[in-house]
């Protein structure tokens, strides 16, 4: 048996609703990212096997320890993969902190098989799904606007293994394990 597990940092950014608001008012479709289930992703694991998250949590533990908590700013807004076709709206994640927290986790992951990640760590909080886009051109002056826009800063205190379960009206996350760094 099999959980679908990620690494991440979960956080509550009050103004993603600032955001959502006008997004709505472009009528953007799409699916938002409920706020309680606003992170940033260290690593996507997938399909792992039940019987070795205890032994996954006991690495991650490990390896995070004494690890110092990265100072964050949540700066601009992006899509992926890029302007022209938007499907992912996110706020930015801007710190040089989190690549030692990472670095450590992904140690953590080797004893699981997983190899180093070949594309480049590019920390973001996904805000929606975006399925249909009507005003490009007032969308793209809007996340031009909001390019620099800081949005939070703070202390990314904590590294969570979460469970993501796939439902028809969205995933559903349930935090399995979460370390306190220091």
């Amino acid at each position: 048996m099999k959980k679908r597990l990620f690494v991440a940092h979960m956080v509550n950014i009050k103004r993603a609703q600032e955001v959502r608001r006008t997004v709505d008012k472009l009528k953007i479709q799409g699916k938002w990212v409920e706020p309680e289930n606003l992170h940033f992703t260290y690593r996507f694991l997938g399909d792992f096997e039940v019987d070795r998250v205890d032994s996954l949590k006991f690495e991650l533990k490990e390896k995070l320890k004494g690890l110092k908590a990265p100072e964050v700013t949540y700066r601009g807004l992006g899509v992926f993969p890029n302007l022209k076709s938007p499907k992912v709206l996110w706020i930015g994640v801007d710190s040089e902190d989190i690549f030692p927290v990472k670095e450590q986790i992904d140690l953590a992951l080797e004893k699981f098989g997983f190899e180093n990640e070949k594309k480049v760590f590019r920390p973001h909080v996904t805000l929606m799904r975006i399925k249909r886009l009507k005003h490009s051109i007032k969308f793209k002056s809007f996340l031009y606007s909001m390019r620099e826009e800081v949005f939070l800063t703070g202390v990314a205190s904590s590294v969570s293994l979460i469970e993501s379960k796939l439902t028809e009206k969205g995933p559903i996350y349930r935090e399995i394990m979460k370390v306190e760094l220091e």
